[in-house]
């Protein structure tokens, strides 16, 4: 069973929302695990005895999921540096090219290769929870992209977008991506979540519930914005009061609280119902 979280675009918050989902699902018994085929980040963590490398968001997910981390929750690393991408795949450098190069590539064989331990983990667990990264469909990147809808789209994932609704637009982040998706993209989506919300949630009235209803999908409610003591693998700079990677037992105790505010503000009665749903097939 696949759950796949997507955002509209960058920064939405589709790592917390992933971690916070691992967490829920992991503890209401069921055998959990990440899995985003392909992350850029100049933050990972060494493990697997030095063998391996993934990016911290992961490693964070795996401890939410209370697994060991594994290089195939991350198969695909790709480490920024010097005008050039170092493209590493199951923690072995395949190679640095151009960010275009690598972008525009069709990228088969990794394709492949990262569909195939997807698989593996779905056979093997309850429940994989894809991350994708990015904006969940670019029409550029439709047939080179091997993180968002394509993944989604080749095992027939549950898909849920973000949208980070603190910058305005989000009605429209949602529609416009559904609209540049194909029908078979669109069949995959089950319903929408926005994040980092200020404010009176009262005041969006029914529209979020209309917008739903308008593509047949589901609202599953609007997270106000908090934060949290996580490290960030998209920030350089440390947080005043950043958790160790290496303080499992403190990451567990802000993973129960990201979750516990997370389950609060979402419909996470109808995220159990899809997947039950899709367990009963």
């Amino acid at each position: 069973m696949y759950l796949s979280i997507l955002g509209t675009m960058s920064n939405v918050g589709k790592s917390t929302l992933t971690t916070a989902l691992c967490n829920y699902f992991t503890k209401k018994g069921f055998n959990v695990v990440p899995f985003k085929a392909q992350n850029m980040s100049q933050k990972y963590i060494t493990i697997q005895n030095g063998n391996g490398k993934i990016a911290i968001a992961q490693y964070i997910q795996s401890i939410a999921c209370r697994k060991e981390p594994l290089m195939e929750y991350n198969p695909i690393l790709l480490l920024p540096g010097n005008g050039k991408i170092e493209v590493l795949f199951m923690g072995k450098s395949i190679g640095a090219i151009s960010s275009k190069e690598y972008m525009y590539s069709t990228k088969e064989r990794l394709f492949n290769e990262v569909k195939n331990i997807l698989v593996r983990l779905e056979e093997e667990h309850d429940l994989v929870i894809i991350e994708g990264a990015g904006a969940a469909i670019e029409p550029n990147l439709k047939d080179s992209e091997i993180v968002n809808m394509r993944i989604a789209k080749s095992v027939g994932a549950n898909v849920i977008l973000v949208a980070d609704i603190s910058k305005g637009g989000a009605f429209a982040q949602i529609a416009g991506t559904i609209e540049l998706m194909d029908q078979k993209e669109k069949a995959l989506v089950r319903g929408f979540i926005f994040n980092k919300f200020y404010g009176d949630k009262t005041l969006l009235k029914d529209a979020p519930e209309k917008l739903a209803n308008r593509y047949k999908i589901e609202y599953l409610g609007t997270i106000p914005y908090f934060e949290n003591n996580l490290p960030d693998e998209d920030v350089l700079k440390i947080k005043e009061n950043e958790i160790s990677l290496a303080d499992k037992e403190r990451l567990i105790e802000e993973i129960d609280k990201i979750t516990e505010h997370v389950t609060e503000h979402i419909d996470i009665q109808k995220i159990e119902q899809m997947l039950f749903k899709e367990m009963k097939k």
